[in-house]
């Protein structure tokens, strides 16, 4: 049994390593202070199974799967890293039609990995910008064009961390379009140092600070500081519309706490902002690691929901998933620490 756990192990080892040497590099915290424990020290650890322990109790009866899913040595993972680390083949990275998921966000993408999109009454923000030039060019702005919007308009891109397939239509964007583009500091100076022939990196312009407030004609974003997955992984507080009705939603660009500095940035965030913003819902670029389901996307792409949002949790639920969220970190980070 002991062999088939630690075959296990090497197996996400070595899926985590491939699936970085595509994006670009490693995330902070890897190698010699690896981010995750394994699952013999997450098991015995007994900090661990009592924080385990209380974001059961927190998720009481109604967020029991959500909780078994953060409460793993590693957390949600992508689907393509779970099946690779299992040994299953590989599943088609199929493209997707924009998808609306609230009145005033559009996802554009793949199955694996995308992008977000928030018209507002002066311009275009985004969030994200997939993985090469030619996807921001056909993805992204023939994405805005499918959904009548004018490329010409988008004003912010926001990118969520420095791995390629977040970055790499950046260059394509910035030049053609002339947005602003705000990246946290870290991950500017990872984005430019590998930049390549056949991948350009942006010119550096605006550094994100935490709270920092970006406003487009009607709408204002909430950048927030979120280190962990990269150095300087950042995400936002976005305010979606619903049947007449605003919802504040967070997009996350990653939820990994390696640190203790990086899970105090965490216990901040939620606390501080997505709370007191009555958040309700966490968005992820990956479909199947955050609340953002492909199955439920591709319901959306059918039909936009007419009654209560599928992604709607409501303030103090999503308040209960964010303490689950921050139980999970601390019970890993006590095992690496063990």
């Amino acid at each position: 049994m002991l062999k088939k756990v630690l075959a296990g192990v090497i197996v996400v080892a070595v899926a985590v390593v491939a699936l970085e040497a595509q994006q670009g590099g490693a995330p902070a915290g890897r190698g010699a202070n690896p981010q995750f424990p394994t699952p013999e020290k997450f098991a015995a650890s007994k900090q661990a199974q009592q924080h385990i322990a209380n974001a059961m109790k927190i998720a009481g009866s109604d967020l029991q799967a959500e909780a078994k899913a953060f409460c793993t040595p590693t957390g949600p993972q992508r689907v393509a890293l779970a099946r690779q680390a299992q040994g299953l083949p590989a599943l088609e990275d199929r493209p997707l039609e924009p998808i609306k998921m609230f009145e005033n966000l559009y996802y554009i993408g793949f199955s694996d990995v995308g992008m977000w999109v928030i018209p507002t009454s002066d311009g275009i923000i985004l969030f994200d910008a997939l993985n090469s030039g030619d996807e921001g060019r056909d993805m992204i702005a023939g994405g805005l064009k499918k959904l009548g919007m004018n490329p010409a308009q988008i004003k912010y891109l926001i990118v969520g961390h420095g791995h390629n397939d977040h970055t790499g239509g950046g260059a394509y964007l910035q030049s053609t379009y002339k947005p602003r583009v705000i990246m946290g500091g870290p991950d500017w100076d990872t984005h430019i140092k590998g930049a390549r022939a056949d991948r350009p990196s942006m010119t550096r312009d605006m550094v994100a600070t935490d709270g920092q407030k970006v406003t487009v004609g009607d709408t204002t974003v909430t950048v927030i500081l979120t280190p962990g997955h990269t150095p300087g992984t950042i995400g936002m507080l976005v305010p979606v519309k619903h049947q007449g009705r605003t919802h504040t939603v967070m997009i996350l660009s990653g939820t990994q706490m390696p640190t203790r500095q990086s899970l105090a940035s965490f216990e901040h965030v939620y606390n501080d902002f997505a709370k007191k913003q009555n958040a309700e819902a966490a968005l992820g670029a990956h479909p199947d690691i955050l609340m953002n389901k492909l199955t439920a996307m591709e319901q959306m792409t059918k039909a936009y929901p007419t009654g209560a949002h599928p992604l709607l949790m409501g303030p103090q639920k999503f308040a209960r998933y964010l303490d689950i969220m921050l139980e999970c970190g601390r019970a890993r980070l006590s095992a690496l620490e063990s």
